[in-house]
């Protein structure tokens, strides 16, 4: 039998944390750091864990504040999805606005680098009169 990855490790930790109610539905999960030290495992295992968990309906994106919460089993499969693609826009607005503050940055630079060479190159002129 092939050794479990640490993922799985945290999958199974999660499910019997959630089964003997240490967490309920609504529940906000730790972050993935605080877990992962609390494990002694990576950080990637954790939220490869609880990405994997909210593959499988277990888990939910808290749509107030980054991270995840225990998922309600009573839950309209309806509004699942609707959470899924709420969480999935907000994730796709987080990249949208880093790349407007990266190119913001970058203009900025331009505009700042062309300022400080335009006293240089009127100084180099001369005028004939």
């Amino acid at each position: 039998m092939r050794k479990l990855l640490r993922s799985d490790e945290v999958v199974v930790r999660v499910r019997r944390d959630i089964a003997d109610g240490v967490y309920q539905p609504g529940d906000a999960l730790p972050e993935p750091e605080d877990l992962a030290a609390e494990l002694g495992v990576l950080t990637k295992a954790v939220a490869a864990a609880y990405q994997r968990l909210a593959e499988d309906g277990v888990l939910l994106e808290d749509l107030l504040t980054p991270g995840v919460v225990v998922a309600d089993p009573e839950l309209d499969p309806t509004v699942r999805s609707l959470v899924h693609a709420v969480a999935a826009m907000r994730r796709h607005l987080e990249q949208l606005d880093r790349r407007l503050g990266d190119l913001t940055e970058r203009v900025d630079t331009m505009g700042r680098s062309e300022r400080e060479s335009r006293p240089q190159a009127q100084r180099g002129q001369t005028h004939l009169y």
